[in-house]
C-alpha cells in the first residue's frame, strides 16, 4: 500500500539485548518510513494511557515496514518520539495492505 497521506516520516527504534547480558538498549533501524499519524478518538484507546488526551495516536504505514510492538518512533522533522503499542496488519484486502499502529506520545504533549 502506498501511505496517501503521508504526514511524517519516522525512524525505527528497537530494544536489542547487550551481548548475553540482561541489559538493553535502543538502537536505530537506520531507515527512513513515512506514515499517516492522527489522533487517536476512540475512548477505549484514550483510556489507556490514564485518560490523558493526546497522547494516543493511530498511525498507518506500508506492510513492508518491520515494526513490532515495544519499538520507538522518532520522528524525523521534530524530534517527537511514540512508544508502540499496538501494531495490527490488514493484509489481503488488495490495495489497502496496510499495518495499524497505536502510538503513546513519550512527553505526554501533542
Amino acid at each position: 500500500m502506498t501511505v496517501y497521506f503521508p504526514t511524517s516520516t519516522f525512524e525505527i527504534f528497537r530494544k536489542r539485548r547487550i551481548g548475553v547480558t540482561n541489559r538493553y538498549s535502543m538502537s536505530a533501524t537506520l531507515t527512513a518510513y513515512v506514515a499517516d499519524i492522527q489522533p487517536e478518538g476512540n475512548p477505549e484507546r484514550v483510556g489507556m494511557d490514564a485518560s490523558r488526551y493526546g497522547t494516543v495516536w493511530t498511525a498507518f504505514v506500508d506492510t513492508s515496514v518491520d515494526i513490532r510492538e515495544g519499538d520507538e518512533i522518532h520522528i524525523i522533522d521534530t524530534d517527537k518520539v511514540y512508544s508502540v503499542k499496538g501494531v495490527i496488519e490488514y493484509a489481503s484486502a488488495g490495495l489497502l495492505d496496510h499495518k495499524e499502529l497505536t502510538l503513546v506520545s513519550q512527553d505526554g504533549q501533542i
